[in-house]
């Protein structure tokens, strides 16, 4: 389910406690940033050094949005997994390096100490945008993961 994010919501994953849920069921909101421009600046003054998951897109001129990488940053945290990410330098896939150096690149991020709170909504998003071709692996707690998914530009994909 998709909303934009209320006022006073900050980034941040939530893990829902209900009291009659199934067992084997894990709920979770997400809140994400608001998307951002990325360059070295805007990381380092709106990214916090703290763990979470963050979303990168490119797109060129008035083109649409195109979503590159889905990601969690834990050790380091975010801002240094973001800036690493956006750097070419630090890029050996050619394919990424060239999208970096030819498009605008955009991040938004959500906030969460929770390792497991992390592996569990990243594979929801991973499933959902890349279907059979997941590369991560949900914590194991849950048989079902479900979302509800708040961004303050109303920018969603599942």
């Amino acid at each position: 389910m998709q909303e934009t994010s209320r006022p006073g919501d900050s980034p941040v994953i939530r893990r829902i406690e209900q009291k009659n849920s199934i067992p084997g069921r894990g709920y979770f909101t997400l809140h994400w940033s608001r998307l951002t421009k990325a360059d070295k600046y805007s990381i380092v003054r709106s990214v916090p050094a703290v763990s979470g998951i963050y979303e990168l897109y490119y797109r060129k001129a008035e083109d649409p949005l195109n979503l590159l990488a889905v990601n969690q940053g834990w050790y380091g945290g975010l801002r240094s997994q973001i800036r690493e990410a956006i750097d070419e330098e630090f890029q050996t896939d050619k394919r990424l390096r060239s999208i970096l150096a030819e498009y605008e690149i955009y991040f938004r991020f959500s906030i969460s100490d929770i390792l497991a709170d992390m592996q569990d909504v990243l594979w929801f998003l991973h499933r959902n945008y890349f279907g059979n071709g997941v590369s991560v692996q949900p914590s194991g707690r849950y048989s079902h993961v479900y979302l509800r998914e708040y961004a303050p530009d109303k920018i969603h994909w599942v």
